[in-house]
């Protein structure tokens, strides 16, 4: 079991090691350049040993605005392989766009094959940022192929009207030999935006258990102004270690300047386990990626760089996965690529 379950037991912990991220300057690179009229963002970032694997939210042709995902896996530092594994089309609930990646390590059976990975996504049905679903997908390999669940796993919960609806999911094992995961995702609604979680079970695909949504504290989190924020666009991690989950976050408010529609700087932030398990808590801020550290005008769209189960690969380091942006007279979306930074947990 990779998480503290039982609230309890998790009281009678010894109190975790404080962390703070102390950013390398030395480490931040480009990673990614699909070039041309061709974007890639929203990470989902695994390291097994010299290989990094990395799942992306990407259109497919040239200059045309239509979500995939695509998977790129580097090895010694160098791409070796680059492709399209998830694609939108059909006439399902997902036909339009494809979108947001976060894949995990289970044991899950469907349509009676047993596989051992599971690629949660954000699907929709229309040419717009509105009635987003959470889907599913499974492999056996982090190669793929990867073969859709047909329905949503957290569908839609706004209907008759044109929210933005549920995506954006991050996920980490809890017991994957039997299924267990829990899944993170943010839904905004004529209610505003908000952060949840739901403890799932993916054992049995024709009975799968969809626990409830418990809603993630926004408290302690800042934005860019000093200013309490909220939660959403974020990917997690857990540190077993300390009995903490991690986040890199999307930063509010968004500048003033092009592009409007995307932040300038991520934060860094954890929490004990306790409070994920059983809401409530406050996050300390553990660090901040913005132009002052990167040397580029806008960061946004991160994911953390994790082992198969969602943890982080070594306690005593971080790595953040990141999107860039051009801003001020520029097609900010074409430059869309993604960049990374490490720091130490001290």
């Amino acid at each position: 079991m990779l998480t503290c379950l039982i609230a309890l037991v998790c009281a009678l912990l010894p109190a975790p090691a404080q962390a703070a991220v102390g950013w390398q300057p030395g480490s931040i690179e480009q990673i990614y350049d699909p070039k041309g009229k061709i974007y890639a963002y929203a990470p989902a970032a695994i390291a097994q040993g010299t290989t990094e694997h990395y799942w992306t939210c990407h259109n497919t042709t040239d200059g045309k605005i239509k979500d995939d995902i695509w998977h790129t896996r580097r090895t010694g530092g160098k791409i070796v392989s680059d492709r399209r594994v998830i694609a939108s089309g059909g006439t399902g609930w997902d036909r339009f766009h494809n979108c947001d990646p976060a894949v995990v390590a289970v044991t899950a059976r469907f349509q009676g094959v047993t596989y051992k990975y599971a690629m949660f996504y954000l699907g929709n049905d229309v040419d717009a940022s509105a009635h987003n679903q959470i889907g599913v997908a499974f492999a056996q390999s982090l190669d793929g192929p990867w073969v859709k669940y047909p329905r949503p796993v957290v569908a839609f919960p706004f209907e008759g009207t044109t929210a933005w609806g549920v995506g954006q999911p991050a996920v980490t094992a809890v017991q994957p030999d039997r299924g267990r995961l829990l899944l993170f995702y943010t839904s905004g609604g004529p209610d505003g935006t908000r952060a949840y979680r739901r403890d799932i079970t993916l054992a049995d695909m024709s009975a799968p258990v969809i626990g409830p949504a418990v809603e993630i504290t926004r408290a302690g989190l800042t934005g860019a102004d000093g200013r309490p924020d909220w939660l959403n666009n974020f990917d997690v991690a857990y540190d077993p270690s300390r009995d903490r989950f991690y986040v890199v976050r999307e930063q509010h408010p968004y500048p003033a300047d092009h592009p409007r529609q995307i932040g300038a700087s991520l934060q860094v932030a954890s929490i004990d386990g306790a409070s994920i398990w059983n809401g409530g808590g406050s996050w300390r801020v553990e660090g901040v990626i913005d132009p002052a550290l990167t040397g580029l005008p806008r960061n946004h769209n991160a994911g953390l760089l994790r082992t198969v189960y969602g943890t982080l690969p070594d306690p005593g380091t971080l790595t953040v996965v990141f999107t860039e942006s051009c801003a001020g007279t520029c097609a900010s979306l074409w430059s869309y690529d993604l960049w990374r930074v490490t720091g130490t947990l001290t």
